[in-house]
């Protein structure tokens, strides 16, 4: 792995777009923004951007992120821009705190009660933007901030190498707390370099969640030094690549890198069910009959020192996910161990049985600061674990009335939002409309079985959520919308050209290298992330529309290229199926993140075979 590529953030992987940025708006009127600010008031004019600028810091704990947005600017204007400390100057942007600043609606969130997580109603995480003879960009903490200057990556307008910034006024605030995402990293291998450009891509939009799947039937995938063993049976879903265990360092420097840009990594440890991985691994610990063995009191100490290891990577996460979904109980629920086990804790079904595992976690959770999330399905709804743990709706039926009747919060995670896409907001749960009332937390969009082809690399699709077509990140701008903003949504909707605007410079220049093929007989089912040919295809490299040039590096082997890796020159001839990765190279760095594709040779299940036109 290059560790090197992505110091900077989403402006050195928006590369040189200086050459590519044109007026959003014309003159008074609003840049075209997603998600949409809850109030934006344009006053006329602007102001210029120039070598002379600088990214003010006004606080030590902001001096990052000066660091960060100033990198971007450099990127996209292609001006040495400054950070640092001290005073201002016209044309500087001006980074604060101000933990006064209040939104004008009441949002769902997670504070404490006694020490512990709970549910209750804030008008935290404002920010404003205020642009005259300089820009200040003023957020309740440091996350809001990082979303105010998220606005002025989408406000900058650039002519003739002359930039600018809108002269307006921008009030904004999240209309729910849980604006998320999340990546299956437990079924097929996705490498540190693609959850970066997930995290960029979240930064961009301002999606505040990403959760990691890290655990499932087929993988484990977090290094826990307690339990060295789990992640040593890892499979794969599909035929992918296996998903390895992540080295211990590198998700703490995932974790910084994703606080750093206002975006916060959520852990998922799939319990009871999905759990066969772990079973495997340490059967004589965790396995019962498919699932965790819930009627080994003893197992629950493992439990708790595994949660453990994971709050502490992952300390900045108010929350966490245990998982919950497709009930495999049926033969636990028939030993007659288990049933002697219900008589010993005076227990009268087996439901209770799960009651009793959720109670565990979340206790095991609160004294750890977090508040426990878990899927929709084989979790049993209690009343009493109602302001205790948040339910992911995500059945793509209309069945969350359960939930909403016993008064648990709830996070809506659309299906299959396809053509419905430019009405969808975060109350619409899968053919259940909810309301404030229905203690909605926010929304997620999902990337289910995915290979690491298909979430960063797959420029066909994008429009759908689960299994049956993915969620694509080209695809969070347009989910951001509807749970950043979902009121502007319900009342007809956007414009759909306004959303393909900022996707399409995720598109362009989140992934400077394009990869592209012909003839292709067919693509694959999309969470695959492979395209199908039969005899032989030619795959041409080619940089994104306003890319500046750099050396295509490339591999053929489903290895990460490095500067060592060979330089790409003429079309490559493809006569056996074969993995693809590229990127973008200048001075011996990698700009941006790797662009992946998969092709599959019908008629050859053969290892990766390609070579260039001229050999």
């Amino acid at each position: 792995m290059n560790s090197n590529h992505f110091t900077t953030t989403v402006g050195i992987i928006l590369c040189l777009f200086a050459s590519s940025l044109h007026s959003q708006a014309e003159p008074n009127e609003a840049p075209q923004i997603v998600p949409t600010p809850k109030s934006i008031k344009v006053s006329g004019g602007s102001m210029p951007l120039t070598a002379k600028s600088k990214i003010i810091a006004t606080e030590k704990s902001l001096e990052p992120l000066a660091k960060i947005l100033a990198d971007e600017l450099s990127t996209l204007t292609g001006m040495p821009l400054a950070s640092g400390s001290g005073s201002s100057a016209p044309g500087d942007i001006v980074l604060k705190i101000n933990a006064k600043l209040r939104a004008g609606t009441e949002i769902l969130a997670v504070g404490k009660t006694d020490g512990k997580p709970a549910l209750g109603l804030t008008r935290d995480f404002s920010h404003t933007i205020v642009i005259g003879e300089n820009a200040v960009v003023e957020g309740w903490d440091y996350r809001a901030v990082c979303e105010g200057t998220s606005t002025l990556l989408q406000a900058l307008s650039g002519k003739s190498g002359s930039f600018t910034l809108p002269k307006m006024t921008i009030q904004d605030w999240p209309q729910a707390d849980y604006t998320g995402t999340m990546i299956d990293v437990a079924r097929q291998s996705i490498p540190i370099d693609t959850l970066k450009a997930v995290i960029e891509a979240c930064r961009l939009w301002k999606v505040r969640y990403c959760q990691l799947h890290l655990s499932d039937n087929e993988s484990f995938t977090f290094p826990s030094t307690a339990f060295p063993k789990l992640g040593s049976k890892n499979l794969a879903m599909h035929e992918g690549l296996v998903p390895q265990v992540y080295a211990l360092q590198d998700l703490k420097d995932l974790v910084a890198f994703a606080d750093a840009r206002g975006v916060t990594l959520v852990p998922e440890l799939a319990t009871p069910n999905h759990s066969e991985a772990m079973c495997r691994a340490l059967p004589e610990i965790f396995a019962g009959p498919r699932i965790l063995n819930l009627i080994n009191d003893k197992m629950y100490e493992s439990l708790e020192t595994l949660v453990g290891e994971i709050c502490e990577v992952f300390k900045s996460s108010p929350y966490f996910h245990i998982g919950g979904e497709e009930p495999y109980f049926f033969e636990l629920q028939e030993l007659p161990a288990t049933k002697t086990y219900l008589e010993s804790k005076g227990m009268k079904a087996f439901p209770e049985l799960i009651v009793q595992h959720q109670e565990r976690m979340i206790s095991m959770l609160q004294k750890r600061g977090k508040m426990t999330l878990a899927w929709e399905g084989a979790t049993v709804l209690d009343p009493k674990q109602k302001d205790q743990m948040v339910i992911m709706s995500w059945i793509p039926y209309p069945v969350v009335e359960d939930s909403r009747k016993k008064g648990f919060a709830i996070i809506t995670v659309p299906w299959e939002r396809g053509a419905a896409l430019q009405k969808w907001n975060m109350n619409d749960c899968n053919g259940v409309k909810l309301t404030s009332a229905d203690r909605v937390l926010g929304s997620s969009v999902t990337m289910w079985q995915m290979s690491a082809s298909a979430v960063v690399s797959d420029f066909l699709g994008g429009k759908y959520n689960g299994s049956s077509g993915e969620g694509y990140i080209r695809a969070l701008g347009d989910q951001a919308e509807g749970a950043w903003a979902p009121l502007s949504k319900a009342e007809g909707g956007d414009d759909p050209k306004k959303l393909l605007a900022p996707r399409a410079i995720l598109e362009s220049l989140l992934f400077p290298v394009r990869i592209a093929a012909a003839p292709i007989a067919y693509r694959a089912w999309p969470v695959l992330g492979f395209q199908c040919f039969s005899g032989s295809t030619e795959v041409k490299l080619s940089l994104a529309d306003g890319v500046a040039a750099g050396e295509i590096h490339y591999t053929i082997d489903a290895t990460e290229p490095t500067s060592q890796s060979p330089v790409y020159a003429t079309p490559l001839a493809v006569t056996s199926s074969a993995t693809i990765y590229a990127a973008l190279f200048r001075g011996g760095k990698q700009v941006g993140a790797i662009s992946r594709a998969a092709y599959h040779r019908l008629d050859d299940g053969k290892p990766s075979k390609a070579k260039t036109k001229s050999e």
